[in-house]
């Protein structure tokens, strides 16, 4: 019986190296020692702009030293193979990795930069991780272009032959052949299939005959890197991805490339993990369900009002002639270009039974501060506010009543629901009516 390669877990929950005695999820040690000294690498854990992410931290219980992640989901793959992933925390009521899965996927096609994504729930029940799904659809893609044939570019070629071919190159041909008169060094143009876009593809190829655990995807790759024989492998990734040139009739290429440079590349919080990582692909949370609200809230609307995403801008406060502490909501309602509201997400689990003036229904006062902010600032201290949770057993509605800054600024906290894809309104409310 094989060794388990996989774990798989959920937003916030910890992990221990296999032994430490205690109960819990635990991992293998060299694979726990590898993320513990990601905790502890300073230059490992921060974004493009040098920002702390705080993806996972290193903690203790019971004396035993244990990592426990935040709010990143995906997968998170070590050197040697081993497959983490983590799914949303809302997966923890129902247990069903497959349907978090599907929620995972729905947000990540709502991303500007993703490619596009086509999924059943008998696809994702198959694989045993959403690496090896995404893995997946590359190796799909790739057999469409295998298919319709890999495309070739003339390349220029120098090379001391046996017969003329091409142009003479004088300088070198006396260089070369002033004794072997019979040889020519000659520069000529070849049509081959080494070309930048086959050299990624052939890369990905590589990559995921060495990192996947799913037998029909290895079947797969086995099949697809046949048909790359003659392409070699790429030199430089950044390269070759910025002199990608779909030429017209590459259309088809298109799909494969967007999944490949997932794979070569991964989407992680880390500046820099080695040249032994393997194939990370982790998303923050808030980043996901905002994505979602902004595209199924549009949809909600009518036609007169607009939902944008990330727009009007204000600061805080002014000094010294300068703007700081900058004011950007996630999502603004225009009404023939007139600002009536503004929305934040929130990816928290509020409690509805918890109401009261000590729990507050575990909102953030913090969040209150934000808002509030937003509507002086804004809206001139007039309009309506909204704070969108996601919407659970112990918050499947609104909260009935409006928190009121004033007679003229209402804040509404109102539920998303992931299923159907729409947010809850308020019963008095008529936001998608128009």
């Amino acid at each position: 019986m094989s060794q388990q390669r996989h774990l798989t877990l959920f937003e916030y929950d910890s992990v221990l190296a296999e032994g430490a005695g205690i109960e819990g999820h635990t991992l293998p040690v060299s694979v726990f020692a590898w993320l513990r000294g990601l905790c502890l690498d300073d230059e490992a854990v921060v974004d493009t702009e040098g920002r702390a992410t705080h993806f996972m931290q290193l903690r203790s219980a019971r004396g035993r030293e244990t990592i426990r992640f935040t709010h990143y989901v995906g997968v998170l793959q070590s050197p040697c193979g081993f497959q983490i992933e983590i799914l949303p925390k809302t997966g923890r009521t129902h247990n069903d990795p497959a349907h978090s899965r599907a929620l995972v996927l729905r947000m990540l096609a709502c991303l500007d930069d993703m490619p596009a994504l086509e999924f059943g729930s008998a696809d994702l029940a198959h694989f045993d991780t959403l690496l090896e799904w995404l893995m997946g659809q590359f190796l799909q893609a790739c057999n469409l272009v295998v298919k319709h044939g890999l495309r070739s570019a003339y390349v220029e070629r120098e090379e001391n032959q046996s017969f003329l071919k091409g142009k003479l190159l004088a300088a070198q041909q006396l260089r070369h052949n002033l004794v072997q008169r019979q040889r020519n060094f000659v520069r000529f143009d070849e049509r081959l299939t080494d070309r930048p876009e086959n050299r990624l593809l052939r890369s990905a190829l590589d990559c995921i005959a060495s990192q996947s655990q799913d037998e029909l995807n290895l079947k797969l790759c086995r099949e697809l890197r046949f048909a790359f024989d003659d392409v070699p492998s790429s030199g430089s990734i950044k390269q070759d991805v910025d002199a990608i040139r779909l030429d017209r009739g590459m259309g088809y290429y298109h799909e494969a490339l967007g999944w490949c440079k997932l794979v070569l590349n991964g989407v992680t919080p880390f500046s820099q993990l080695g040249d032994d990582r393997g194939i990370s692909m982790l998303f923050p949370m808030h980043s996901l369900f905002e994505a979602l609200v902004a595209k199924c809230l549009s949809k909600q609307m009518s036609p007169q009002r607009v939902v944008k995403s990330q727009g009007t801008a204000a600061s805080l406060v002014t000094y010294k002639e300068q703007n700081w502490f900058r004011l950007k909501p996630d999502l603004q309602l225009f009404e023939q270009k007139k600002l009536i509201a503004v929305l934040d997400t929130k990816w928290k689990l509020l409690d509805a039974a918890k109401g009261n003036g000590t729990d507050k229904y575990e909102l953030s006062q913090a969040d209150f501060y934000q808002l509030f902010a937003y509507g002086h600032k804004l809206l001139g201290g007039v309009g309506e506010l909204f704070l969108i949770y996601p919407k659970t057993a112990n918050f499947p509605e609104p909260i009935s009543m409006p928190f009121s800054f004033s007679d003229s600024l209402r804040l509404w906290v109102v539920p998303f629901d992931l299923e159907l894809e729409l947010v809850i309104w308020p019963a008095e409310m008529t936001m998608a009516q128009g």
